[in-house]
Order: structure tokens, then C-alpha cells, then sequence
């Protein structure tokens, strides 16, 4: 993704959305995606177009299944949703018989498939504990929770340091500090030795939370009564993190961007991590921890290897960005915005390419085509 950003950085976005699909691509199915016209990357795509659908209440058919009986003259919408699920159903389950059984080349090439999440779920479809459906679902919900989300989140850290550079000064000060000039990227290693680039992920998580109504929607097992409130069993409920997230009472000037909130072991939040941008209860994202892990390396990085400031206008002048330009969508990010990154040194800028390098060298063992092809949607 850095090579990406020396090379192109004009198309920071698809260079981050690549990033993304590819590790959980690596995850799910032992392959690496190099470029945007994967068909996985293609299929992630058509998650994040898709995923507006997922808005409580959107759609009359939720509140009346029925509709689902209905003729596709008279209820279009129930025909196209029902036709496209079985079409992502016989991809996610073709694609992960496939990468289960890919043969290797090499001992790795064959643990990089053999270990995949597909292969998981292949061992337990022959043992008769999963269908082909909740195969397709589970690696297909990798790709629907995990591409739009990391890279959403990346740019809307991206869009923060263009906004608040007071921030980023400090945050490459501290890398600074631990990384000596012109050594070395900040690795694992490092985490513990810089808390303001970790406080820095969970603010970000926090000022602009991807799922704005906390993901899927949760039910009460029982009635229940909240504050005065009714909530017979069974009822949806969406959380509002828009509201959660900015509440003044917790998080003073919400829309400032302050990792120093989440300095020192303080919690402004009343729950382990300080916010709840991965949801709660059973229902919390499985995926906390790789996105965690992934957030943190990624900022890092970033910020020792450019300075991010906003695009230029025709006047040679730096473009005035609006905290509050965000989609409106399920999953939010920053309305489309101009971005430089201008590398920190040339010696940075030469171990980012020498690094690009042995990374692809590493994980040539995960590169691979495949024989499935995309279906066509309606």
C-alpha cells in the first residue's frame, strides 16, 4: 500500500480499498489481491455498494415479509435481492472449494491454502456441520465486514490528519522517538512504546464510526423494561453511534479530534476499549482484533513514511476540508477529497520500495488466479 501511495498517490483510495480486500482475501481464501480488478476485489466492491441494504427500516418488505411471495411483476425488489443471494451464495462456495483444494507449488503455497479459513470450512462441510449457504455466508460476511470497514476507517484517518495537522505532529513525534530517522518502519514491536499512535485508532474509531448504527441490529431474548421504556421480546434495536459517539457528557467537543482521550488508561466510555465502534453483547464484530492490529501498523506507517496534507486548489491553496462532508449510507467515509503525501525523506522512500519488495517476494506463495467467475447482478 505505501509503494502504492509513492507511485499513485492521486488514487490513495483504491490503494487503501486494495490493502484491505487483500488481507482478509488472504484470510479467507490464501490469496493475495495485487490489483483492483481482482474478481475478489470486484466482489468487495459490490459489497460496498450493497451495503445500504442493511439500513433498519429501509425497506417495506422487512416489516412485511410476505412481500417475499409475491410476484416479481408486482414486487420487484424481493425478486432481484432473492435472485443476487443465491448468485453470491454459488460464488462464496465455489471460490472457497476452490482455494481449499488449490494444489501448491511449494510447502508454503500449500499451508497458505491449506490454512485458510476456507479450508476451515471445508474440513466441517465434509464432516456434514455446515451447508454450502452458511459457507458462502461466512466467508462472504469476511468480505462484507471486513473490506469497507478497514478501508473506510483508513480514510477517515487520512481525512483527520489533512484536518487536524496539530495531531499528526505530534503522532510522528512520537514515532520519531522510538523510531530512529531513516532506520527502520515501525513494527509490532513498537506498540507498547507509542500509546498516542494507539490512542490514535481508537479516536478515530470513535470520531467517525463506520457503522453509524452499530451493524447488524440486535433483539431482546425476553420483555423488557428501560427506563420507563416498553421493549416487548424480540424487537429490533439499532444503535445510534452517531449519538453514542458525541455525547458531550463522555466525549467533550465531540467532532475535535483528541486522541489524548484515550492516553493513560482513561476510558471516556463505560466499557473496555472506550467506545463501542465494534458493537457489543454476542453480536460484537468478530473481527476486533485483526482490525485492530491492522489499524494500528497501518497509521503508523503512514505517518513515518508521509506528511498528509490537503490536495491544492487552483490557486496554489490548500483545500478547506469539512468534518462533516461524510456519506450518507450505512457505512460511512469522507465525501471523495484531494490528498499529498509527500514522503518524509528519500531514504524513507527508499525502504518503502526495497520493503515492497520483500513483502512481495514473502507472499508470492499466495498469489493465484482462480477458475469462478462473478456472476452478473441485478
Amino acid at each position: 500500500m505505501l509503494q502504492d501511495l509513492v507511485q499513485q498517490p492521486e488514487n490513495f483510495v483504491r490503494a487503501v480499498e486494495r490493502y484491505s480486500v487483500s488481507v482478509v482475501s488472504c484470510v479467507g481464501f490464501g490469496r493475495r489481491i495485487e490489483k483492483m480488478d481482482d474478481i475478489v476485489a470486484r466482489m468487495a466492491l459490490k459489497f460496498m455498494e450493497g451495503v445500504d441494504l442493511a439500513i433498519p427500516g429501509e425497506f417495506l418488505i422487512e416489516s412485511l415479509p410476505l412481500l417475499l411471495k409475491l410476484p416479481r411483476l408486482i414486487y420487484p425488489l424481493a425478486s432481484r435481492i432473492c435472485a443476487n443471494n443465491r448468485k453470491m451464495t454459488r460464488f462464496f462456495t465455489l471460490l472457497s472449494r476452490e482455494a481449499a483444494a488449490a494444489p501448491g507449488d511449494t510447502a508454503s503455497h500449500t499451508a497458505s491454502r491449506t490454512h485458510s479459513f476456507s479450508a476451515s470450512l471445508m474440513q466441517e462441510s465434509e464432516k456434514g456441520k455446515l451447508s454450502d449457504e452458511e459457507i458462502a455466508f461466512l466467508t462472504g460476511n469476511l468480505i462484507g465486514g471486513g473490506v469497507d470497514t478497514t478501508s473506510s476507517t483508513t480514510i477517515s484517518f487520512i481525512f483527520a490528519m489533512c484536518a487536524f495537522p496539530a495531531v499528526q505532529q505530534r503522532a510522528f513525534a512520537e514515532i520519531s522517538s522510538v523510531v530512529q530517522p531513516g532506520d527502520r518502519m515501525p513494527d509490532w514491536g513498537d506498540e507498547e512504546n507509542l500509546p498516542y499512535c494507539r490512542a490514535l485508532v481508537s479516536e478515530c474509531l470513535r470520531w467517525r464510526t463506520v457503522t453509524i448504527l452499530g451493524g447488524i441490529p440486535h433483539a431482546p431474548i425476553q420483555d423488557d423494561v428501560y427506563k420507563g421504556y416498553t421493549i416487548p421480546k424480540g424487537t429490533w434495536i439499532a444503535g445510534n453511534m452517531w449519538s453514542i459517539h458525541r455525547n458531550p457528557r463522555d466525549f467533550p467537543d465531540p467532532d475535535q479530534f483528541r486522541p489524548e482521550r484515550f492516553l493513560d488508561e482513561r476510558r471516556p466510555f463505560p466499557n473496555k476499549k472506550g467506545h463501542s465502534a465494534f458493537g457489543w453483547g454476542r453480536r460484537q464484530c468478530s473481527g476486533q482484533p485483526l482490525a485492530e492490529q491492522g489499524l494500528f501498523l497501518t497509521f503508523a506507517r503512514l505517518l513515518w513514511a508521509f506528511e498528509m496534507r490537503p490536495a491544492l486548489d487552483r490557486s496554489v491553496k490548500e483545500e478547506q476540508l469539512d468534518i462533516f462532508a461524510f456519506t450518507e449510507s450505512e457505512n460511512i467515509r469522507p465525501e471523495p477529497f484531494g490528498a499529498r503525501f509527500i514522503p518524509r525523506n528519500e531514504a524513507r522512500r527508499a525502504i518503502i520500495m526495497q520493503e515492497a519488495t520483500l513483502a512481495r517476494a514473502y507472499l508470492k506463495d499466495f498469489d493465484g488466479v482462480t477458475s469462478v467467475q462473478m456472476p452478473c447482478f441485478e
